[in-house]
């Protein structure tokens, strides 16, 4: 099961994503009785919010960003100092995550999957188990 079952029987007004070059900002209204929303600013580097898509499936939503320029993103997020979302005391080597850009992904996803609702738990761990 996953957190946005039947996504795709929500009148499609109720689901709103904004993009401008620097954020993207998902507003999903009246799902399940809840409204929630994701907002991510500043993103890591520019995009072409025209080339922006949303793709709303029965059971999923996929939103797909398309780059301003060819740079590599080593995270969506910019980074303001250390390692997104990491406490005063959790001290890592960044280094250490430039060389392997899946480990700064993992680092994102166990961040995600460690603060989110149960939902959001399931949605992470099915779509970890169908990768594999």
């Amino acid at each position: 099961m996953s957190g946005i079952d039947g996504i795709g029987k929500l009148a499609k007004q109720n689901i709103d994503c904004e993009f401008n070059d620097q954020a993207l900002d998902l507003r999903i209204l009246n799902f399940n009785s809840k409204n929630l929303r994701l907002k991510i600013a500043p993103l890591n580097g520019l995009i072409d919010p025209a080339a922006c898509k949303m793709k709303i499936k029965s059971n999923s939503l996929t939103l797909e960003l398309k780059k301003a320029k060819k740079k590599y993103w080593d995270d969506i997020k910019e980074k303001k100092s250390g390692l997104l979302g990491a406490a005063a005391g959790d001290k890592k080597n960044d280094t250490d995550e430039k060389e392997d850009p899946g480990a700064s992904l993992m680092s994102m996803m166990k961040d995600l999957y460690e603060k989110g609702d149960d939902n959001m738990k399931r949605t992470i761990a099915e779509s970890w188990q169908k990768s594999q």
